[in-house]
């Protein structure tokens, strides 16, 4: 209410000062007079709220004899009042209220004013995904020839192909933030590992790899070297066909809670763990551990497929559970559910479960697409 009471008085103050300058005649009320200590808004609510009673009082019992309003009085209230109201100042949680004053700046916004961004539109960069993970403060402070051009040069004759500059730029602009010294030494360092340079270039072209410390990526590896008893080959392996892996967020923890559920409550054994991770390492990269047991319960416990197999054929426990516990059902339906490698009709874990469903007709089933979907209807 006493906002209210602020605004109006503001108004009355701007219309009505210039018509009344000066008021020589004398006003009823008591000049309220706020004390040095009396600050808060809450004490000079409580003034205000008596000044109003009072002249509301007064106003309604000029009104009941037939007087009319006295703008002199009331110009008299509007000074009382505002020696009790301090200065009504703008602040910024007031505009940000306003939702004509929230900020609306997008990069599409400043492509037209920006060649920067104009130029790294031209390579293929995509910035809508800058905007979504909150890049918009780099892009706008990008300068093309001073942050961008040398990244570019460097990654060229890295032997990044030109189509997938644009990739790298987009899921990593941090690299435009490195040093080009730091740039050299990370790649040196997986040299001196004898990474090839065609590993190099597919680490690089999948994976913010450049974007971390020497430290960091030494460590990395050196714990899924001794977790899994790798070899040097084999690390390789994994860091080129699953950088994503090696980068991981809490690696250590990731990795010990899913090799637990392999062993403890999936029953695989340690080298049956490492073929899986060299086999597909995408499934030790995978959030969620809880939906690998449940892929498990449906292919080991409800089909009856081995771990040996399992261990051969890891992209399996990746696959949505229904997808295998229906076909799994269709091949029983017409007598085709054999996955014994060493008997004739077999039926591999991969053409089970990782293919589409079209493909599943023509090469496990032998049947017409419009005959699975039929008996998927029945269950």
């Amino acid at each position: 209410m006493f906002l209210y009471q602020r605004h109006l008085i503001r108004s009355f103050r701007i219309n009505w000062r210039s018509l009344c300058t000066e008021v020589k005649q004398d006003y009823s009320l008591p000049k309220p007079v706020l004390k040095p200590e009396i600050e808060k808004e809450n004490e000079a609510d409580v003034i205000l709220e008596k000044i109003f009673d009072e002249a509301s009082l007064e106003m309604s019992q000029g009104k009941a004899h037939g007087d009319t309003i006295d703008w002199n009085k009331s110009m008299k209230l509007i000074k009382r009042t505002e020696e009790v109201l301090p200065e009504l100042k703008v602040t910024a949680s007031d505009l940000e209220s306003v939702r004509a004053a929230k900020p609306t700046l997008n990069l599409a916004s400043l492509i037209n004013e920006s060649p920067t961004l104009q130029r790294l539109v031209d390579l293929g960069v995509g910035l809508w995904f800058w905007e979504i993970k909150r890049f918009v403060g780099l892009a706008v402070k990008l300068d093309f020839d001073r942050d961008v051009a040398p990244t570019i040069r460097f990654l060229t004759d890295l032997g990044v192909p030109a189509d997938s500059l644009g990739h790298i730029l987009t899921r990593n602009p941090h690299i435009l933030e490195e040093p080009l010294e730091d740039l050299t030494t990370r790649v040196n360092y997986l040299i001196s590992k004898k990474f090839t340079q065609d590993d190099i270039v597919q680490i690089v072209c999948n994976s913010w790899w450049l974007s971390v410390s020497v430290k960091g990526i030494d460590g990395r590896l050196g714990f899924l070297q001794k977790t899994f008893s790798l070899t040097g080959d084999e690390v390789r392996q994994v860091a080129v066909e699953s950088p994503e892996l090696v980068l991981k967020k809490n690696l250590a923890r990731h990795i010990n809670r899913l090799q637990f559920s392999l062993t403890e409550e999936m029953g695989f054994s340690k080298e049956e763990i490492k073929n899986m991770l060299l086999e597909n390492a995408r499934l030790f990269s995978h959030r969620e551990a809880n939906m690998v047991l449940k892929n498990f319960d449906a292919i080991h416990n409800q089909i009856g497929i081995g771990h040996d197999l399992l261990a051969k054929f890891p992209t399996s426990l990746l696959i949505n559970d229904l997808r295998i516990k229906q076909r799994h059902l269709f091949l029983s339906e017409i007598g085709l559910d054999q996955y014994d490698p060493l008997l004739p009709a077999y039926v591999s874990l991969d053409m089970l479960a990782d293919t589409t469903d079209q493909q599943f007709c023509d090469t496990v089933a032998n049947c017409k697409l419009d005959l699975y979907y039929k008996f998927l209807k029945t269950l």
